[in-house]
């Protein structure tokens, strides 16, 4: 099946792919599949085997678990250019979380058996691959620490200056197709409360709300913002 020109531009411009070799980069392109899935469609299903590491071309999709009462909790998004399951994939285990489109997406999916043959033969992506583990850590111990924070409008400022970390998702659009439920379930609140937060973020000049989706006007400001009222 032809792949999308959009899925091999966004696999050349990776920062794991500057340093490959033109056979390596071939091989990628050979080996890597691409799908469309509209929105609110599951990409893989939680425990399921990590058979690819998966990115997103063009959209965003959400990562999520289900607590022992059948709740759903949203980890984090990742949108353009952004990958996510190389931990399951390493490890050839079964998937601890779910992922599914935020919006109508274009996801990249390289087999594990690709993934692995970069890991060893490629300095440059195990270079790139370091550093995504130690953000993916940062990430989730900054997730652990904002469900403490007692202030609800930093925990959401919070959540949206991740989704601008520049390792994890390096291409993320200043408007922000997600609802405020989404919002809500990153930062761990109800709608109506980030509802709530969302306004108080737009009056302080940080971001602006519109039907469907929100501008974010100042990432580096939802950081200081997140730093300074977090108490």
């Amino acid at each position: 099946m032809t792949k999308h020109v959009q899925t091999i531009a966004m696999l050349r411009a990776a920062a794991w792919a500057r340093g490959l070799s033109q056979e390596q980069l071939q091989r990628v392109e050979q080996e890597t599949q691409d799908r469309f899935y509209s929105a609110g469609e599951i990409v893989c299903q939680k425990s399921s085997p990590a058979t690819h590491w998966i990115g997103v071309v063009e959209g965003m999709v959400k990562v999520d678990v289900l607590s022992a009462d059948g709740r759903s909790t949203t980890l984090t998004g990742v949108s353009d250019g952004g990958w996510l399951g190389e931990g399951s994939v390493l490890k050839g285990e079964s998937r601890p979380y779910g992922v599914a489109t935020l919006r109508d997406s274009r996801i990249a999916l390289m087999p594990s058996s690709t993934f692995h043959y970069l890991v060893a033969n490629s300095l440059t992506f195990c270079h790139f691959m370091i550093n995504q583990l130690n953000a993916r850590l940062g990430q989730f111990i900054a997730l652990a620490e904002g469900y403490r924070m007692h202030d609800i409008n930093s925990r959401v400022a919070h959540c949206l200056a991740e989704l601008f970390n520049p390792q994890l998702n390096p291409q993320t659009n200043p408007v922000l197709h997600i609802s405020q439920e989404e919002i809500g379930r990153l930062a761990g609140i109800s709608r109506q409360i980030a509802h709530r937060a969302l306004h108080e973020l737009e009056d302080a000049g940080l971001l602006h709300i519109r039907y469907g989706s929100i501008d974010v006007l100042d990432v580096d400001g939802l950081r200081l913002y997140a730093r300074e009222h977090a108490e």
